[in-house]
């Protein structure tokens, strides 16, 4: 009853109906009632007064109870309560240990304490909820293969059609995310079953909409004759996307072709003409471009519906996205370039460069590595203020700890004294004259950094990160990791310079991070025409491409939470107010060149935590490359 996905109806009603007492009533009346705070107390209560066999159940219930008044300490404190002793615990409690902790993000904890669950005694039911939580908690973590691979188990084990169904189009979207490259290498690896698996994924990766009467669809039928996609998973998926595969005949763009965004709009502009050409074999190119610069937003939606568009891509600028995003009754799709929390129409999607989205992931990945207690060291200017605040409110909500943050100058060189204000490198050199003073002595020194904090999170351009690292390292920090987002890298292989950057952690596009996995003849001949594209103009044409990829799948994205869409901006994803997420993939400099460490981990409750920001506060907030 608590904790429905987890726990059978059976074993709740020896729970409940054995316990017939006022404190149970009054704990489930308060629960009912949504307080929270109250019904932890009470299960606590429940506790402490109960069996072994019934204790920690009851725990699990004040646990989620706590989380549910937002008392993330006292959660904490009786979650590592039940850690210290899972010999103890039940497979049942455990399954619904686990439940919580996926929901808190804690995906190592959650994989421990799977792995100690003795499978030969739990139920065909709990066997589902044990490979269900696998599979989401690697999903989480970013480990694409090994959720599959949970997935494929799952399958074995549900009976009902539906759920099956479900199951089966979650094990595709999730292989299908995977390179080309991936799936391949992965193929003469695996049985037959997921072998089957592996090639639908290449087939649907190639076929937008699955044709059952292709030659690739029937030779995959030849080859795997008796595989359970047969029963019913083939004709579905095919009649889903060509349900939810709407491509516009005509696409609008609004973009500046004057002013602060015109050479950003110059590049988003050559990213949608590289896809549209990438496409065309296809459908049709119909592109109209709309100049926001010379003609009011309004005005230009009203001659696009004139101009019979299907969809618009765009505005960039803030001014503009805030404009379009009011009007109610949007009647054609609006995929915005800029973040606007203020829309109400069902028809508005918002796509950006998101820099709070960036800090979101590289903190997803500290959080993943075991770290809690951070240091941040950030520029002394409104873009660095906004992202410290974004990464400090969402850092300390996961339950991690921010010990200092420190500002710098942009445009100088040295940045001891910030670095040695960060590390407490003074608090040192005043104990020793303290101690130097007492004992009269000529003793001795070498400065000590605190020791206090896991991690540095260095927001930082390219240049500054060139000249802050070694500092670091020459302020007895060498050890420490650090973390930064996609704006320390400038996306171009240059060994000589990064060897700066060695050992910094984080995340960005995977088409940059494995330029060699995510080859595209399209865009990268797009790059050759344009040779001038470099850094964050090559971030721009990305996005460029995967707005106008996005545009057929728009509908299907917003009708499955699960739906993906791999893009070269990241695998894209929409929530249920419009927003295109992106996850990105890691990386870490090493003798000057950025080595992959995968998919970012795409932790729950990061996502789900809202930005602290409001429009008001953000004025300047714009698309991140700008």
């Amino acid at each position: 009853m608590i904790l429905p996905n987890c726990a059978s109806k059976q074993a709740a009603k020896l729970i409940w109906d054995k316990q017939p007492n006022s404190l149970l009533q009054r704990a489930q009346a308060a629960l009912s009632a949504e307080q929270f705070a109250i019904a932890a107390q009470l299960f606590t209560q429940l506790a402490n007064i109960n069996k072994p066999s019934l204790k920690n159940r009851y725990v699990i219930a004040a646990i989620d109870a706590h989380l549910k008044s937002n008392n993330s300490t006292h959660a904490n404190e009786l979650i590592n309560l039940l850690l210290n002793r899972t010999s103890e615990l039940t497979p049942f409690d455990k399954l619904a240990l686990a439940d919580i902790l996926l929901k808190q993000s804690k995906v190592g904890a959650v994989s421990n304490l799977l792995i100690s669950i003795e499978q030969s005694k739990l139920t065909v039911n709990q066997r589902i909820d044990l490979h269900k939580l696998n599979s989401s908690a690697f999903f989480q973590a970013g480990n694409l293969i090994e959720s599959s691979r949970e997935r494929v188990l799952l399958d074995s084990l549900i009976k009902q059609p539906s759920k099956k169904l479900n199951n089966q189009t979650k094990l595709v979207e999730t292989l299908s995310l995977l390179s080309q490259q991936a799936l391949e290498l992965l193929r003469p690896t695996v049985n037959n079953n997921m072998m089957g698996w592996i090639d639908l994924a290449i087939i649907l990766r190639q076929q937008v909409i699955l044709d059952q009467n292709s030659i690739e669809v029937s030779t995959w039928k030849k080859q795997h004759p008796s595989h359970t996609a047969n029963n019913g998973y083939l004709s579905d998926s095919a009649q889903q996307t060509l349900v939810s595969f709407d491509a516009a005949k005509n696409i609008g763009v609004f973009l500046p072709t004057q002013g602060t965004y015109a050479h950003a709009a110059s590049s988003i502009k050559k990213g949608i003409t590289a896809s549209a050409y990438a496409t065309a074999d296809r459908r049709a190119i119909n592109i109209i471009f709309y100049d926001t610069s010379s003609t009011p937003i309004k005005a230009l939606y009203h001659q696009a519906i004139n101009d019979s568009v299907d969809v618009i891509i765009g505005p960039l600028d803030k001014t503009n996205t805030a404009q379009i995003a009011s009007i109610n009754d949007l009647s054609i799709p609006v995929i915005s370039l800029n973040k606007n929390d203020a829309h109400h129409s069902k028809n508005y999607y918002e796509f950006s460069l998101s820099p709070e989205e960036d800090a979101t992931q590289v903190l997803s990945l500290a959080w993943l590595k075991g770290h809690e207690k951070a240091l941040i060291l950030t520029p002394q200017s409104r873009y660095g203020k906004r992202l410290a605040n974004h990464f400090s409110n969402i850092w300390q909500r996961l339950g991690g700890e921010i010990l200092e943050v420190q500002n710098y100058s942009l445009k100088q060189a040295d940045y001891s004294v910030p670095i040695k204000n960060l590390l407490q490198l003074d608090e040192s050199l005043n104990r020793f004259r303290q101690l130097r003073q007492r004992l009269n002595l000529d003793i001795q020194f070498e400065a000590r950094r605190r020791h206090d904090a896991d991690f540095i999170f260095l927001i930082a351009a390219p240049r500054e990160g060139r000249l802050i690292k070694p500092q670091l390292r020459f302020h007895h920090a060498e050890n420490m990791p650090v973390f930064s987002t996609s704006k320390i890298y400038e996306g171009e292989l240059n060994k000589v310079a990064n060897r700066d950057l060695d050992g910094i952690y984080f995340c960005d596009m995977a088409w940059l991070i494995e330029p060699k996995n995510n080859m595209d003849a399209n865009i990268d001949s797009a790059l050759q025409l344009w040779p001038n594209a470099r850094g964050l103009h090559r971030r721009l044409m990305a996005f460029g491409y995967d707005a106008h990829q996005l545009v057929p799948h728009l509908k299907r994205l917003k009708s499955n939470d699960f739906s993906h869409f791999r893009g070269k901006t990241g695998i894209l994803s929409m929530n249920k107010k419009g927003q295109i997420n992106r996850q990105l993939s890691c990386g870490r400099f090493k003798r000057g060149v950025v080595t992959s460490l995968g998919l970012a981990p795409r932790l729950e409750r990061a996502l789900n935590m809202p930005s602290s920001y409001s429009i008001e506060q953000t004025v300047d907030r714009n698309t991140a490359p700008l």
